[in-house]
């Protein structure tokens, strides 16, 4: 089945496609659902994914069957009915796609209750046994404080892990799963998140222990400075009031990584929320981990009014110049017109 038939049978059950290369973007009408970019749909098989339930990817069959509510075969052949149809059974099952491992929870008991190293960082015991992290002492975790990462069904299917020695060359964090596809630590903080209607985006499980340790617990974590379009997609679905990218505020440094990925990632998500939910503010050290309880205070006084939409004005010169770099990959005038909000310097 070409795409030119299956854009076809699409359009003919109602679904609004938007083109977006290799795959359509389009509500789950089959729901009811209104969000235009829920469902992704691969143009070459037909496969797809629904990102607000974070279903697995799924056949085209399976989605024309839920659309039209039946279990018919035949009736489901009119619509796909074609020479093709030996093809599109042999096209799906030879399509790649990256599937989940998911992971006993009894792995965690060979995690060692060592909590010195964040200890000393002013991380609880409390809030450790919380996020179930401990110290692995084999494996491809070994000697990492190990963090395990959950999925929306509450199993396993990934983990962070951070190195503990200082004198290791090992990159600091490395990661087992599909990163892409993590919400971290949703089961920790949805109800929070539901609750204030806001959501903190930070790049570092250690910023998120930090925060909780500090009271904020409406807490996501991005495992970089690249927000993932599982992120959005979750983002999109819970639809909070506000979302305050607090990426790491590296002011020292030439070129601030972490406020340049702030305004990237404003920018990226003001094409799917109402840039007037999303605000940047960040730490008000090098990332959270660095601030104590004094620091915490400053930072939150400091949010109030950047709510107030009183933003610094360093980061308006700094959108200005990513926009002139980045001139025919985006609009900049829209976003220029956008960042008016941020009119005054809050320091």
């Amino acid at each position: 089945m070409d795409k030119d038939k299956i854009q076809e049978v699409l359009t003919s059950l109602g679904y609004t496609l938007s083109d977006k290369g290799s795959y359509w973007q389009t509500s789950a009408i089959f729901r009811g659902g209104d969000n235009k970019t829920a469902i992704q749909i691969y143009k070459d098989t037909g496969i797809w994914k629904d990102y607000v339930q974070q279903t697995p990817y799924m056949p085209f069959e399976k989605l024309l069957k839920i659309t039209l509510k039946t279990n018919d075969d035949s009736l489901i052949k009119n619509y796909i009915k074609t020479d093709c149809d030996f093809d599109f059974e042999r096209r799906t099952s030879e399509k790649k796609i990256e599937m989940e491992k998911i992971y006993p929870e009894s792995s965690l008991s060979r995690l060692l209750p060592h909590y010195k190293f964040y200890n000393d960082r002013g991380i609880s015991t409390d809030t450790l046994k919380l996020f179930k992290g401990g110290l692995a002492t084999e494996g491809k975790m070994f000697q990492r404080f190990v963090f395990p990462i959950f999925n929306s069904d509450n199993k396993i299917h990934g983990f962070s892990g951070r190195i503990m020695s200082k004198s290791s060359t090992a990159p600091k964090w490395k990661h087992v799963g599909v990163k892409s596809k993590w919400i971290y630590p949703h089961n920790l903080s949805l109800n929070e998140i539901q609750k204030k209607q806001e959501v903190i985006l930070v790049e570092s499980i250690g910023d998120v222990l930090s925060l909780f340790e500090n009271g904020y617990k409406n807490i996501l974590c991005t495992f970089g400075l690249e927000i993932s379009p599982s992120l959005i997609s979750y983002l999109v679905g819970v639809n909070p009031k506000k979302i305050i990218i607090s990426f790491n505020n590296d002011k020292l440094s030439k070129n601030n990584a972490g406020k340049n990925g702030a305004i990237k990632n404003f920018l990226k998500l003001q094409k799917f929320l109402d840039n007037q939910k999303i605000y940047i503010h960040l730490p008000t050290k090098n990332d959270f981990g660095e601030m104590n309880s004094e620091d915490f205070t400053e930072w939150s006084n400091k949010l109030l009014k950047v709510e107030k939409q009183e933003h610094d004005l360093n980061i308006i010169n700094d959108v200005n110049k990513i926009l002139r770099s980045e001139q025919g990959k985006s609009s900049p005038k829209s976003y220029i017109n956008n960042f008016k909000k941020f009119k005054k310097i809050y320091e």
